[in-house]
């Protein structure tokens, strides 16, 4: 809900429209297509780790930017549905040729130590829009890694509307009737009731359960207008969910503009 101590918080967002609508333009008109002309490495793959992770010939560890597999049972959880099938789907791919070609992201590791790049195939093919296009992955954009976010999010929708791979089972999760086994990675759809803005970020609520926090370090890639056209609105987030302390049980980090859309332009009919 607005107030009037956000006014002069609001006032100083306006700069950052120019910002973001130039981000926007750009968004729109990019190419789908998701090959590359140059590399920054050439190698091999070793083993299959899981759906979104490899290990090359060098022991190198690389996670796949821009999508989220199922995850594989570990400690003391069960595997997620489709798990086993998204790291059979990547194995797959270098069954014949162990040949991969990598492009880093702009942070080049994670907080794990593995590197984060887009993979290509042999053949130029992109890895991420294969695995996105059978419907064994989702898309997901953590910048500054956000090449190719337009081409992932068209394979991940041409699937879905398909029904390929997951799609054929997985749900958008209701926001409304979250319950704690909905912990971890998905996507949500719910209306977003208010909207705070203040020195910490941007704070959506959504059916008073879920509460989507936009921080101050990734403020200048969104239309803050755009957001806040979306208040009274049936939205699509995706990302990580966790329980909260705040307002609402639960909470979900959003980190860029792509990973949260209209309900009326993610739906495939």
């Amino acid at each position: 809900m607005f107030s009037k101590k956000d006014v002069k918080w609001r006032l100083f967002l306006c700069p950052l429209y120019l910002l973001a609508s130039s981000f926007y333009s750009s968004l729109t008109l990019a190419s789908t297509d998701c090959a590359s002309d140059s590399y920054d490495k050439t190698t091999t793959v070793r083993y299959i780790h899981d759906g979104d992770t490899l290990h090359l010939g060098n022991g190198d560890k690389v996670r796949l930017i821009g999508i989220n597999t199922p995850e594989l049972a570990h400690d003391d959880k069960v595997a997620e549905p489709f798990a086993k099938q998204a790291k059979n789907a990547l194995n797959a791919l270098f069954e014949a040729d162990k040949s991969i070609s990598l492009v880093f992201g702009e942070d080049k590791k994670d907080r794990y130590g593995r590197l984060l790049a887009h993979a290509f195939l042999n053949d130029g093919q992109n890895v991420q829009a294969l695995l996105l296009k059978q419907g064994y992955a989702r898309s997901i954009i953590v910048p500054p890694n956000a090449k190719f976010t337009v081409c992932y999010l068209e394979m991940e929708r041409i699937a879905r509307c398909n029904k390929a791979g997951l799609w054929k089972k997985t749900d958008i999760v209701q926001t409304a009737h979250l319950t704690n086994k909905d912990i971890g990675f998905h996507l949500f759809q719910g209306t977003i009731n208010a909207i705070d803005i203040n020195d910490k970020g941007i704070w959506l609520n959504l059916d008073n359960k879920l509460t989507v926090g936009i921080r101050p370090d990734n403020l200048e890639l969104f239309d803050i207008k755009a957001i806040i056209a979306m208040l009274n609105q049936v939205v699509i987030v995706r990302g990580w969910l966790n329980k909260s302390n705040r307002t609402t049980p639960f909470y979900l980090r959003l980190r860029h503009p792509a990973s949260i859309q209209m309900f009326s332009t993610f739906s495939c009919d």
